[in-house]
């Protein structure tokens, strides 16, 4: 199973703070969770403060790293299939993967290791960038993490959908 995930946090640096996460499946069933714990607003950066923070649902998405690594890692282990996540952003995306299952025992038993690269050819390229336009434009939300991931999924969809043909594996 190919899970496409999408994250947002309080800057373009290495001192950074998870914000949020968002992931779909390929067939379609989401997790979102936004973070209470990780972050103070003075953290973020004005990009942040303009544009992701007033994304947030709160309510029950809104919870504690804690809870954020054990219903994750319930939700991925609920497919009962080997899990691959895929991002378009490995340097910035994956590192939160890593951080969230860091604990020992916690990284789900059937979530692969290293990610997939979204990486297209010119021609899918293209598809994948205008199927993400049309995503934006058409009411999903560009940067809040849930949407950002459903749109790489319909940009995935649009390019062909072949893991083996248009992802490559982190190295």
């Amino acid at each position: 199973m190919l899970i496409f995930f999408d994250t947002e946090f309080t800057d373009l640096h290495w001192e950074a703070k998870l914000i949020s996460i968002g992931l779909v499946a390929e067939d379609g069933q989401t997790f979102y969770a936004e973070l209470s714990d990780t972050y103070h607003h003075k953290d973020c950066g004005d990009f942040a403060r303009q544009v992701v923070l007033p994304l947030l649902e709160g309510g029950e998405m809104h919870m504690p790293f804690h809870l954020l690594s054990s219903r994750l890692g319930n939700w991925i282990e609920s497919f009962e299939v080997p899990v691959k996540l895929a991002t378009d952003s490995l340097a910035w995306d994956w590192p939160w993967i890593e951080n969230i299952f860091k604990s020992p025992g916690i990284w789900p038993a059937n979530l692969h290791g290293k990610p997939e690269i979204l990486l297209f050819d010119a021609d899918a390229g293209e598809l994948f960038n205008n199927a993400l336009e049309q995503a934006f434009a058409g009411g999903l939300r560009q940067h809040h993490a849930l949407d950002d991931a459903k749109a790489n999924r319909i940009g995935w969809i649009a390019a062909g959908g072949e893991a083996e043909q248009h992802l490559g594996s982190a190295k």
